[in-house]
This record gives C-alpha cells, structure tokens and sequence, in this order.
C-alpha cells in the first residue's frame, strides 16, 4: 500500500513524522486553534477534532477501494464556515490537493470505523496557508 507522509507533533527534540495511508493537502488557510474539522468518510462514519496546528487525522478507516472524504469547518459556536470535497481517495490516488469552499451545511457519512482486526487507512489532512 502506498503511504504518504504527515508531519506530527509530538515530544522531545525533533520533528515526528507519522505515516499516513491517505493524504488531503488542503490548499487554502490554517484554522486556528479554537475551530474543529469535521471528517465525515462514507463507510466509515464522522469524526470531529480540533483544528490544532492545521493537522489532524482519522485512523481506523475502511480499507475499501474507494473513500469518499468531505470536510466542513467549524467556529466556536459549531456553526460551518468552509469546507471541501468530496474527494475520491484510495491507494492509487492515496495523495490529493483540494482547494477550500465556503458553505453553511455540513457534512454526514454513515458507517463506523473497522474492526480491530481488519484491514484499516488512516486519513491525514493538512492545511497550506495562512490562518482563517
């Protein structure tokens, strides 16, 4: 399988580098520490986090041919501010760059994450630019 690579934060002197098995670059501006991304991957389910240094992941995600991976952004008041997708993403396409949107709905995806012993990606998302 074809992995990417995600700069971490972590402790000690260094960078840390955790590997990812899918990537989404986002191009556009770094939410700052107070707002949440919200990954909704269908088949796999939603997971909410806080939107930190502008890198977050979901582990545990199907390994199936296809995800479809939505993002919306959200402010203190969990009120949507942006977003992207959705885009297709597997091991042959394991690396994407997407442009932010602006929109008010946010996303949903049914599903929960895979079992402890099946086959499972983990999705990276990274934002490019300056801060919202």
């Amino acid at each position: 399988m074809l992995l990417a690579w995600l700069v971490g934060c972590g402790g000690g002197e260094g960078v840390n580098y955790v590997p990812v098995d899918l990537q989404l670059d986002v191009v556009g501006t770094v939410p700052v520490d107070i707002e949440t991304i919200h990954m909704c991957v269908e088949g796999s389910g939603e997971l909410t986090e806080g939107a930190g240094n502008g890198r977050v992941m979901f582990a545990g995600l199907r390994a199936d041919d296809v995800a479809l991976v939505t993002l919306d952004f959200r402010d203190v008041d969990d009120v949507v501010i942006g977003g992207v997708g959705p885009v297709e993403m597997d091991n042959t396409t394991a690396w994407l760059e997407a442009p932010q949107d602006t929109r008010e709905d946010g996303c949903t995806a049914a599903g929960s994450t895979a079992e402890d012993d099946a086959e499972s990606w983990v999705l990276g998302v990274r934002f490019t630019g300056e801060v919202w």
